[in-house]
This record gives structure tokens, sequence and C-alpha cells, in this order.
């Protein structure tokens, strides 16, 4: 089977489905935050209403995501507006976003564009050959400290505020994202003091920890494929590159099927909506590489790419 020719079949937009999702998303949201804002101080109500609220927040940016890719709706203005009016929520200019993940898009697996990737990798010579300073930093960046417990939180809420490329995109789209929300803190500020600031707060942080699960794990498998060119081939980096994350339907709900990676990054015209069916009826013709909950947290073991290997591998292995 022909996985390229196979996805075009579905890269058809809907738009009523499109809508639906992006209604249900937002009512959802807005309700856990008035919810939560009015069960205060009841924490055991709190609470639970910020966490889902934070997950609510996850698909809105996985709304803005398809829009990132045109795939969302079938008409282009209408993407870039719901892509630029979710920033808000999802803490991510659309522009300057939508240019770097296009560009990680482009060369996922390539080792000679590291700088696409949204995690920095270092392959095992390199790490022997670097200062002692460099070591160290790549360790702490690399410790699941960093990338669960402060990293996602800072990368959302300060860095990017600031965003990579944010000038060749035009900076006035992230002056506009910024000055939108600082408003949107504003005004949760003005409706229920800082009560409600926090509240924001806390789902900022469940949401961009949760969020940040995906993109390590779908591409720092230990089998994952990396290559220098001319060996390197974008089908072999979209396929072999990225994992299937079999975490149930909950969680395909969610994260609006972006778990069925491999496909995403081979075809990323087709809607989030219609992305799970596709690689259910690839069948036997696409040997993903499928990763569960378990087997997840493993994926923060491995720490550099091993070239000879061609695989992941931990830092005492690289030692």
């Amino acid at each position: 089977m022909n996985i390229r020719q196979h996805t075009r079949a579905y890269v058809a937009k809907d738009d009523a489905r499109a809508w639906s999702e992006l209604a249900t998303t937002l009512v959802l949201y807005v309700a856990c935050l008035v919810g939560a804002i009015l069960a205060a101080p009841n924490w055991w109500l709190v609470v639970p209403l910020t966490v889902l609220m934070g997950l609510f927040g996850v698909r809105v940016y996985m709304l803005q995501h398809d829009c990132m890719h045109g795939s969302l709706f079938s008409d282009r203005k209408l993407n870039d507006f719901w892509g630029n009016a979710l920033s808000v929520v999802a803490l991510s200019p659309y522009a300057a976003t939508r240019h770097n993940h296009n560009l990680h898009h482009a060369h996922v697996g390539d080792l000679d564009h590291r700088e696409a990737f949204e995690i920095d990798i270092m392959t095992v010579e390199e790490f022997r050959a670097a200062s002692p300073a460099r070591r160290a930093w790549y360790r702490l960046y690399r410790s699941p400290f960093t990338l669960l417990v402060v990293g996602p939180f800072i990368l959302y809420l300060v860095v990017r505020r600031f965003p990579r490329n944010g000038i060749v995109t035009g900076v006035g789209n992230v002056i506009l994202h910024d000055a939108l929300v600082l408003g949107y803190f504003v005004v949760v500020w003005a409706a229920a003091g800082w009560t409600g600031v926090a509240i924001l707060l806390g789902s900022i942080y469940v949401g961009a920890t949760f969020g940040a699960i995906i993109p390590y794990v779908v591409h720092n498998f230990e089998e994952v494929y990396w290559n220098r060119r001319p060996a390197y081939t974008y089908e072999d980096g979209a396929l072999r590159g990225s994992s299937v994350l079999r975490f149930g339907r909950l969680f395909d709900w969610l994260t609006l099927n972006i778990a069925y990676h491999d496909l995403h990054h081979l075809n990323a015209n087709v809607p989030c909506y219609n992305l799970k069916r596709c690689y259910e009826d690839a069948g036997e013709g696409l040997h993903s590489r499928e990763i569960g909950w378990r087997e997840a947290m493993s994926c923060y073991g491995w720490k550099l790419y091993d070239e000879e290997k061609r695989r992941m591998v931990s830092f005492a292995a690289a030692a």
C-alpha cells in the first residue's frame, strides 16, 4: 500500500464538524473557568475544575494547530482567523508558531536541521566532545524535572511571548497576541481578582505539562529515526521518526487525535477529525510504532542519539 496516497482520501474538510469541535471545546473551557471561580474557595471543586480547564486548554491548542496547517476549515481565511483568536488560550502567537511548526514538519528526523525540532537533542559524539558546561546544561535540560515540572510552564507563559522567528513572521502579530493575552489576564482579574488569576495560572500549568508529554514521546522513543542527507528521506522521517500514542479514547478525544502522529507528519492536510479513521483504515499496510502509557514514561530515560546504533540511548550508555 502507498501510505501517502492512502492519506489523500481523508483530506476533505467538514466545516460542520469543525464548528462542532470548536464550539464544544470553547464551551467546556469557559464553563470550567466560570465554575472554578464560582466554586472558590471550595478547593475540592476548584482543583478538579482547574485541571479540566487545563485539559480543555490543550484541546484549544490542538484546534489552533489544525488551523496552522489549514486543515480545520475549508476556508483559509477562517483557519487564520480562528488560529489567531485561539492563540489567546493556546498562548502561542499564530504566525510565528505556524512558521516554526512548519519547519519542524519539513525537517522531522533530519539530523542536519535539528534547529527546527521542538526539543533539543544531541548525538553521543557531540555530547562526548562538548565542554563540561555544555554537558551539564544538556543534562539539566533533558531531566524530567525540566521537561515536565517547570519547562512547559515557562515555555508557554514566558518564552512564547518572544517566539523564535517572530521578527521573520511579523512583530505586529506577536505584539497583538501578547496584548490579547495580557488583556485576558486583566479581564479574569477584574472579574474574579487574584483567585481568578490563580485558577488561570493553574490551568496553564496543567495544560502545558500534560501537553508537553505529546511532542516528547512521539519523537523520543528508543528506535526513533534520525538521519543525515542524502540518506535521509522525508517519508522515513514522518513514519519512522514519529510514533503513535495508544493512551485510550479519552486521550484521543482530548487531543483531537494528534496521537496518530506518523500519519499527521506524512500528510498534515488530514483534519484532526479524520486522522484516527485514516489510521484505522490503513490496516496492516501501516507499521506504526505504538507506545502506551507505561512505555511513555520510560521514554524520558532516552537522552542522546547514537548514530552508530541508530537509536536513542541513556547518558550511562553514552559514557
